[in-house]
């Protein structure tokens, strides 16, 4: 079996839950063929809450729910060049930054950064860090 590919998984075990989550979707995939990482542009929706738990025998805490409250979006086709922008869930509405400049957005912004689930040739904006802040 060796030098062949095959299916895996990865798998991490969390001993204490953090009060910040940071999950990093992995947007961009190698294709060998070209010779360069394209984007992947399919549709990944995202929770808006999310209940995790602790997968460690000796843990305090078992579970923790968590909110979305941040997103940084990539905008581009590829890699290079790139420029991401930054969403942040307050108080009911949404702080858009880009760069130097700082809007006040529809709260509901974030979700249409989900990416598209049909014509992904127009996809050029998604999600790919997101940060989710723990109730407690």
């Amino acid at each position: 079996m060796c030098w062949r590919k095959q299916e895996a998984q990865k798998r991490m075990r969390v001993k204490k839950l953090p009060m910040i989550l940071a999950p990093h979707l992995k947007r961009f995939k190698y294709m060998e063929q070209l010779h360069r990482y394209t984007k992947l542009s399919h549709q990944v929706v995202f929770a808006l809450e999310l209940s995790l738990f602790s997968t460690s025998s000796d843990v305090v805490q078992m579970d923790r729910m968590y909110d979305l409250v941040a997103e940084v979006v990539h905008y581009g086709s590829g890699p290079n060049p790139r420029h991401c922008i930054t969403i942040v869930k307050s108080r009911g509405f949404g702080l858009w930054f880009d760069d130097d400049i700082v809007e006040k957005r529809d709260a509901q912004v974030i979700e249409e950064l989900y990416g598209l689930a049909s014509d992904v040739s127009k996809n050029l904006e998604s999600g790919y860090i997101l940060f989710y802040q723990s109730r407690e």
